[in-house]
This record gives C-alpha cells, structure tokens and sequence, in this order.
C-alpha cells in the first residue's frame, strides 16, 4: 500500500509540475514577442500548450521519479535531511532535465525556459511539485496516525 501511495504522490507531483511549469512557459513566450495580447489570448494559448505539451509531462515525470528516489536514499543515509529534501530533488530534478536538453540538442526545447528567468520558473515549479509530494505523503501519514 505504502508503493501505490507513493505513485499516486509521484504522480500528482508530476502533473503539478506540468501545469505549473506550462503556464509559466506559456507566458514567457507570449512575453518574448514585446506585443500587446489580450487576457482570452493568452489563456487560450496557455490552455493551448497545457494540452498539447503532453511530452514534457513524461520528461517532468521521469525526472522527478529519478530525483524523489535519490532524495528517499539520501534521507535514509541522512536521517536528519529535513522535508525539504523532496522539493530541493525536484528542483535540481528540472534543472538538470533543462540542462541535459542542451547538452543533448544544443539548445532548450521548453523555450520559455532559455532566458535565466525562464529556467528559474521551470526550477521553481519542479520545487513545487516535490513541496506537492511531501504534502500527499505527509498527510496521509498524518491521517493515518490520527485515526489510531
């Protein structure tokens, strides 16, 4: 049970991630350009994006299942890693994604993320999904200690 509850965790993190990481992307770009664009355009573009960018969702997903197990091993050798450990892993997780990408293509496929601002946007929401699992993995604990 605790293994499904951990997916389940991964993956909400993920998705949160995505939207998240998309909307930001979204509006980068849209900033780029130095043009005025209406509210209806920009959420119809951003709406656009977060269902059309569903490749990135499985890169955020790989990424953070590579970085949330790294962080578990760490604060199994490290018992007094804090609960910060999940959101820093999903963090350095995008980032190194970002990073891995330019290596890999010479550039960044996520384009919002090619200005320094961009990446720190895309960094942050990785943050936020792994603040996403501790809360999921945190709660249910605690809902569970309750009821005993």
């Amino acid at each position: 049970m605790r293994f499904v509850r951990w997916i389940v965790a991964l993956l909400v993190a993920a998705l949160g991630t995505y939207v998240v990481a998309v909307v930001a992307n979204a509006q980068f770009v849209m900033n780029a350009h130095n043009v005025p664009i209406s509210f209806a355009d920009r959420l119809n573009m951003t709406a656009f994006d977060v269902s059309n960018m569903w490749l990135y969702l499985i890169i955020i997903a790989v990424a953070l299942l590579l970085g949330f197990l790294i962080a578990a091993l760490l604060k199994r050798l490290l018992p007094g890693l804090s609960r910060a450990a999940f959101p820093i892993a999903g963090a350095v997780a995008i980032g190194a994604t970002l990073g891995l990408m330019y290596l890999q293509f010479q550039t960044v496929p996520i384009s919002g993320a090619r200005s320094t601002i961009g990446f720190l946007s895309q960094v942050l929401a990785g943050g936020i999904g792994g603040w996403i699992f501790v809360k999921i993995l945190g709660g249910r604990k605690a809902s569970a200690a309750q009821s005993k």
